[in-house]
């Protein structure tokens, strides 16, 4: 079985090694860098070439990252926390105001992010990549992949917290309807928070797959 893993915003692969190291030994990882945030070991470039028909696994935006390029083969998609837009759901007020906190003071930014998704101190200050964080905050503004979602032929497995302040329970529901399957809590960081049940609901979703 093959994995293809993509992080959000704010974040850096390694977000997903706690969940990796509970999947199979077996399994054929791979992750994907966006490049907020500099850290998290080895992984491909969004330009890279996947494995064919692995199973894409999002973490909050590489969920919206996933169904932009879907022109990218793969057999599932997992959403950890994602959506397929994001401005649209939270308003673009609160966009614009991460954007002129990251102009003026990324560290304090990213920090207080960092803090209201459980998981505080994640990076160092020198791991701040801010033109790229920037970007990212743009892609929140302006990436609508509602049609993409609607069209995927793939089936898809969305995992969510009901605690999830970036995320919030309406959002998720709104988006992914009776796919979702929830966790109770876990603020907005199920891949750092729960793990082995993350690994556990992606195992079960690939077997059903493979019938």
């Amino acid at each position: 079985m093959r994995f293809v893993l993509v992080h959000g915003w704010g974040f850096h692969p390694g977000i997903f090694d706690p969940l990796i190291a509970h999947l199979p030994d077996d399994a054929e990882v791979s992750r994907v860098d966006l490049g907020f945030v500099a850290g998290g070991g080895q992984a491909l470039s969004p330009s890279d070439e996947w494995p064919q028909d692995a199973i894409a696994v999002g973490h909050s935006l590489g969920v919206l990252w996933l169904l932009h390029e879907r022109r990218r083969n793969f057999r599932g998609l997992v959403s950890l926390q994602g959506f397929d837009r994001f401005a649209a759901h939270v308003g673009m007020a609160r966009v614009r105001s991460m954007q002129k906190a990251l102009s003026r003071d990324p560290l304090s930014l990213m920090q207080m992010f960092w803090q209201s998704c459980g998981v505080p101190d994640f990076a160092p200050a020198e791991a701040l990549r801010q033109e790229r964080l920037a970007e990212g905050l743009d892609w929140l503004m302006q990436w609508e992949e509602t049609e993409a979602r609607e069209s995927l032929k793939a089936p898809v497995l969305a995992l969510a917290s009901k605690d999830d302040p970036i995320v919030p329970q309406a959002m998720s529901d709104a988006i992914w309807g009776d796919a979702v399957v929830w966790s109770a809590e876990a603020g907005h960081a199920l891949p750092l928070r729960h793990p082995k049940w993350c690994a556990e609901k992606i195992l079960e979703f690939s077997k059903s797959i493979d019938g």
